[in-house]
């Protein structure tokens, strides 16, 4: 049910979103990142962590805006700036924190409703409701029962029996959720009606009456699966890949987030990367003896003044370029190139040693099998689009739109630079200082 206001409103499959703008410039990278979470079943964890990923690259504030879409065991929900979200009575704001607010609200959820600064809540008993599409708008609300029925996951399904006899069925859930740069947050389940469970009748007597002996109640059926978005069906969900490298952003970890496998054992000396081995550039030393890049004006360690020493080029192993952020929150670290694709283990470039993958799991089949890669030239770091079929994507900062790149070029990447392969974004960010 959307409300009167000066934002957008856009509900796509699953994901809610509401930003406090109404121009389409301003509004089309959330809406973007909106639908990509959707194409792949709507994600409670891929729309915290994309958002998170776009505003700590971004260059310019956000117009605040809330976005919504059901997790496994709970509604994920992200907000930014001036924004008040309401879940079943309980009311926080973008505007209390430092940075952003995120929050999983453990199922059942039963009502929702998010509204702009300035803006009214939507008037009770509207006759509006929104079941697709964008529009302008200042609030949104899933009234009771509805964000249950709409966000939540299918309820087992329960044997259908003759002539059921009403029965009520109470269950009372606690949950617990995690909200980053504020504190904890806690969230409550609600009483849930679940349908009646029916006792079969006893069948008439042919003689005389027997005692009445109730069948116990028919098992339960698999739980049903989500239904698919009209115009969007929603793929199966892929098996778990076994991949050797595996990493993870420490401030993500909490106890909602799935096991990682544990870190491969050293096997032989073979293994460990042999500094004398590393690749050997030109650069300067700064007075703590860090080597860096020589265009740089502060040290990438401790940050210390480069202009006021006289800088001597001498060769030194090259340190780590930055890391690659992923929208699942996963870090690899540019110490070495990469091969990004569907599945590019299969690639002889990784069994001989010269590249290491970098899997870009997608459920929309945009993604090649080795789709792009990562090169260290020097004190760069180079993205190479691989001839891709449905291409790779680049947004540069303070640049307006997303630019695809010419099936076979290249793209040194600067502070910020995000990438899109298939539906899914990964950013590059480096501690380096400014060039001059």
């Amino acid at each position: 049910m959307p409300g009167p206001g000066e934002g957008t409103l856009a509900r796509i499959g699953s994901v809610v979103l509401l930003v406090g703008s109404s121009d389409p410039e301003v509004v089309k990278p959330y809406l973007e990142h909106a639908e990509i979470v959707a194409a792949n079943g709507g994600q409670g964890r891929q729309l915290v962590r994309g958002y998170a990923l776009m505003l700590s690259t971004a260059v310019d504030q956000s117009p605040g805006f809330a976005a919504i879409a059901p997790h496994t065991t709970g509604l994920a929900v992200f907000v930014d700036g001036d924004v008040t979200v309401t879940v079943d009575g309980d009311s926080f704001s973008g505007a209390d924190s430092l940075a952003w607010v995120e929050r999983l609200i453990p199922w059942p959820v039963e009502s929702v409703s998010v509204t702009l600064a300035g803006a009214a809540a939507p008037a009770d008993g509207s006759s509006y409701r929104l079941d697709g599409g964008v529009i302008p708008a200042g609030s949104f609300a899933l009234g009771s029962g509805t964000a249950a029925a709409v966000m939540a996951p299918a309820e087992p399904a329960m044997a259908e029996a003759p002539e059921a006899a009403p029965e009520a069925v109470h269950d009372h859930e606690h949950g617990h959720d995690h909200g980053h740069y504020h504190g904890h947050d806690h969230g409550h389940g609600h009483t849930a009606h679940r349908p009646p469970v029916a006792e079969p009748e006893a069948p008439e007597p042919d003689t005389a009456p027997e005692p009445v002996v109730a069948a116990p109640p028919a098992p339960p059926a698999p739980p049903a699966p989500v239904p698919p978005v009209a115009g969007r069906p929603l793929p199966p969900q892929p098996a778990d890949e076994q991949v050797s490298f595996q990493s993870v952003l420490i401030d993500d970890v909490d106890e909602d987030m799935d096991d990682f496998e544990p870190l491969p054992i050293v096997e032989d000396a073979s293994q460990v990367v042999d500094e004398a081995a590393q690749e050997q550039v030109r650069g300067v030393y700064c007075k703590n003896r860090h080597f860096n890049d020589p265009r740089v004006l502060f040290c990438a360690v401790c940050g210390i003044n480069m202009v006021q020493q006289t800088p001597v080029l001498v060769n030194g192993p090259r340190p780590p370029l930055g890391v690659i952020v992923l929208d699942d929150g996963a870090v690899f670290q540019l110490d070495t190139p990469y091969l990004l694709g569907r599945d590019p283990n299969a690639d002889p470039r990784i069994g001989s040693g010269e590249f290491r993958p970098l899997p870009i799991i997608d459920q929309s089949n945009q993604v090649s099998r080795v789709h792009a890669r990562l090169e260290m030239r020097g004190w760069d770091v180079v993205l190479i689009d691989n001839n891709s079929t449905n291409g790779t994507f680049v947004h540069v900062p303070k640049t307006p739109d997303w630019v695809r790149m010419p099936p076979g070029t290249e793209q040194v990447l600067v502070q910020g630079t995000r990438v899109r392969i298939g539906h899914r974004t990964l950013a590059f960010n480096t501690h380096a200082g400014a060039s001059s």
